[in-house]
């Protein structure tokens, strides 16, 4: 699912952000002066916008809504109450994350031509899914998950073994 959303994503956005686009929201808000400006640096206009919206749009959007509550109930806290405070307690550290992986590659990405951009991104993606993966487990745990394997005779077998 989330590759169907990515994908939705890169197209949707390369045809919010043409140059016709921007000329005209630069012309509406009364920058008609930096029409040739625009249009000369359209690159890096383009990418700048792409990842200030990707960063502070629709990450948000997708994790608020899809990535941390599915998790959460996934692991079997689904109330509305603990999904809640699962999005509040993670979501800004998951942002920060994105932001570290995400920003360079980003530049990458959205530079590419639109028929690259996702088997690019997936390559990026197999770090982030790890990084997504631990925020996921964690996702409704009440407590800390410590492997509590070992009994107390355990623990008195290894200090013995210690001493010698």
């Amino acid at each position: 699912l989330g590759g169907l959303i990515w994908t939705f994503w890169y197209d949707t956005l390369d045809g919010f952000l043409s140059i016709d686009n921007e000329v005209k929201v630069a012309s509406s808000l009364g920058f008609g002066a930096t029409e040739q400006w625009i249009r000369q640096n359209t690159a890096v206009i383009t990418t700048g916008l792409s990842i200030l919206i990707e960063q502070f749009i629709w990450c948000p959007l997708v994790f608020g809504l899809y990535e941390i509550p599915v998790s959460t109930a996934l692991n079997g806290e689904g109330s509305p109450t603990v999904i809640k405070q699962e999005i509040k307690n993670k979501l800004g550290g998951l942002l920060m994350d994105n932001a570290k992986v995400w920003t360079l590659a980003n530049v990458l990405i959205y530079n590419a031509p639109v028929q690259y951009r996702t088997p690019i991104s997936n390559i990026v993606d197999i770090l982030w899914q790890s990084i997504v993966s631990d925020v996921a487990a964690d996702c409704g745990s009440v407590d800390d998950d410590a492997c509590d394997v070992l009994t107390e005779k355990d623990l008195s077998f290894l200090a013995e073994k210690s001493r010698i």
